[in-house]
C-alpha cells in the first residue's frame, strides 16, 4: 500500500470530560520516523497492520497489528515504522480531567480487540461532529474499564504493579513509597522484585532514568542540567557520576552524537 496520511477535521470545543482534539489515519512509508515529540494531550492508536516500535522515556516498546499504543501529555516519545512491514494505523487525541481506566493507565501497548470495532469505524466513517467525538472517546475508555479488557499483560503480581507505576512516575518514584503502596514491607518488596527482575528496585529506577536522559539529551536537545531535572536530580553532579558510571561516559559526551535535528521539541 503506497504511504498516506489524512486527518479527521475536528472543531475547537469545550466538553467537560472528553475533549477531542484532532485525529487521523495514517500508512507510513518504510522506516517512517515520527519525534521526538511532546504532545499536550493523549492519543490513542490503534494498529490497523504492520508493526514499530514506541519508544517513550527512553524504553522501546514494540507494537503490532491489532494492538494499541497510547501517549500521554508531556511525554517525550518517538515512532518508528518498521522498514519492512510499517505502521497503518489510525488515531485519535483528547483531553480529560479524568483518570484513564484500567491498562491504559498501566500499559503503553495493550490489546486493542476490546475497542477494534470503534477504531475500524474510526477509519472507515469518521464522525461527523463533535459531540460524536466525545461519545467515541468515552466509549472507547468504557471498554477498557470493563472486566473482559484485561489482558495477560496486565499486572497479576505486586513486581508488576511496582513496574507499572515506576514507569509512569521513574522521575520522582522512591523505593519505600512502592513497598508503602503495595502494603509490603520494603525488605521484603526488594527480595521479591530482585529475585523477579533481576535487579533492586533501586538498580531498576536508575537505569530507567538513565535511559530517559539518554533520549532527551541525544534526540530532544536537552542540556545536561535539564535532563538531570527531568530525571529526578536536582543535583546535576550527582546526575554526571550516575550517568558515567552507567554508560562510561560523562553526559557531556552524549551530546557530542545529537541525532540531525535532535534540537527540536515538536509541540503540537
Amino acid at each position: 500500500m503506497e504511504p498516506y496520511f489524512k486527518s479527521f477535521p475536528i472543531e475547537e470545543n469545550d466538553f467537560p470530560y472528553f475533549r477531542p482534539v484532532m485525529g487521523g489515519i495514517q500508512q507510513c512509508s518504510a522506516g517512517y520516523t515520527y519525534g521526538p515529540a511532546i504532545r499536550r494531550y493523549y492519543i490513542v492508536e490503534y494498529i490497523l497492520s504492520g508493526k514499530g516500535v514506541y519508544t517513550v522515556g527512553g524504553v522501546a516498546h514494540a507494537a503490532g497489528a491489532g494492538e494499541c499504543f497510547i501517549i500521554r501529555p508531556y511525554e517525550a516519545h518517538l515512532l518508528r515504522a518498521d522498514g519492512d512491514d510499517p505502521w497503518h494505523y489510525v488515531w485519535l487525541g483528547f483531553t480529560t480531567e479524568l483518570p484513564l481506566p484500567g491498562i491504559l493507565a498501566l500499559q503503553y501497548v495493550f490489546d486493542g480487540t476490546p475497542a477494534k470495532d470503534l477504531f475500524l469505524s474510526l477509519a472507515t466513517a469518521p464522525p461527523r461532529t463533535v459531540a460524536d467525538y466525545s461519545a467515541l472517546i468515552y466509549t472507547i475508555l468504557t471498554r477498557y474499564a470493563a472486566p473482559h479488557a484485561a489482558t495477560e499483560d496486565a499486572p497479576h503480581t505486586p513486581v508488576a504493579s511496582a513496574i507499572a507505576m515506576i514507569k509512569k512516575e521513574y522521575a520522582t518514584i522512591k523505593v519505600q513509597t512502592l513497598a508503602d503502596r503495595l502494603y509490603l514491607n520494603r525488605s521484603y518488596f526488594s527480595a521479591q522484585f530482585k529475585k523477579e527482575t533481576g535487579k533492586t528496585p533501586k538498580a531498576y529506577i536508575d537505569e530507567l532514568r538513565m535511559s530517559a536522559a539518554v533520549m532527551m539529551m541525544t534526540e530532544l536537545g536537552y542540556t545536561v542540567g535539564q535532563a538531570a531535572l527531568a530525571t529526578g536530580y536536582s543535583d546535576v553532579l550527582c546526575f554526571s557520576k550516575m550517568y558515567k558510571r552507567r554508560f562510561g561516559v560523562a553526559p557531556r559526551e552524549s551530546l557530542k552524537h545529537r541525532s540531525p535535528g535532535g534540537g527540536t521539541i515538536l509541540l503540537k
